[in-house]
């Protein structure tokens, strides 16, 4: 079962909306109340605390000022739904016990608030494989008078542990290297997109070869008076026919291939 975390971001603080009711309604669902539970990474172990339950057909919102006292600045908060309440400590990420459904995700309203706005996706994150990539496109930068663009990389692992990654960004049509960032295993990496010289006509190629995750771009204006936040598809998703991730595979290698840190 997946888990939703609590983003963050520049002028915003993050709120995550949870659901306990099926997201369609063709597959069979426990019409039961649900545990609530929040779940962060602490000195090499998973913590785990049972926040509140949810009745059936009701929904909770989250706000991070909620549950700051519990989580460290440096810890990504990971909300649940689950039938039996988690393990308070475990060295692997607790998998919460729930039936779940296959078409669409089981998913919350990911939200980031400013003082002015907010905005919002629907959204999960499962575990990632250690050693995995990531390759996405970014068609999402907006420009103009005090606009800001930032990627948010979110990355959860089973392991209890945070691990170090390079994040590099390209210029597609000339394969130039733009910049590389650093970006961390199990957290929030948020990266500025500003000043690496690009525009309105340009299609940013940004690949992590040791660490996958979920891509967000987020831009503002005038420090939160107006926000944006979009995220993309893996690239099978794109595939109607075929071999689906047969063709994400040649898509990254491709890419991987045409982008290389001389």
């Amino acid at each position: 079962m997946s888990y939703f975390p609590i983003l963050k971001a520049p002028y915003c603080f993050g709120q995550t909306t949870l659901y306990n009711f099926s997201p369609n309604n063709w597959e069979s669902f426990n019409k039961s109340d649900k545990y609530v539970s929040l779940t962060y990474l602490k000195s090499g172990l998973w913590y785990s605390k049972t926040l509140n339950t949810l009745e059936y057909l009701q929904c909770k919102r989250i706000n991070y000022k909620e549950i700051d006292r519990l989580v460290s600045a440096e810890s990504l908060p990971l909300l649940s739904l689950s039938d039996e309440p988690l393990p308070k400590t475990s060295k692997s990420l607790p998998i919460p016990i729930m039936s779940k459904t296959s078409v669409p995700n089981y998913r919350a309203s990911l939200s980031l608030v400013s003082e002015h706005t907010s905005t919002n996706y629907q959204g999960e994150i499962d575990p990632f494989p250690p050693q995995a990539s990531l390759l996405t496109f970014s068609p999402f930068l907006q420009f103009g008078e005090n606009i800001e663009n930032y990627l948010l990389l979110i990355n959860i692992e089973k392991q209890a542990v945070v691990c170090e990654a390079v994040v590099e960004i390209y210029d597609s049509k000339s394969r130039k290297l733009k910049s590389t960032f650093k970006a961390n295993s199990n957290n929030i990496s948020i990266i500025s997109l500003d000043n690496l010289g690009f525009d309105k006509n340009s299609l940013p190629v940004v690949i992590c070869r040791t660490m996958a995750a979920i891509p967000l771009y987020f831009s503002c204006a005038n420090k939160g008076e107006s926000l944006s936040l979009e995220h993309t598809h893996p690239p099978a998703s794109m595939v109607v026919h075929g071999n689906r991730f047969g063709a994400q595979k040649y898509l990254k290698e491709y890419w991987l291939s045409q982008c290389q840190i001389s």
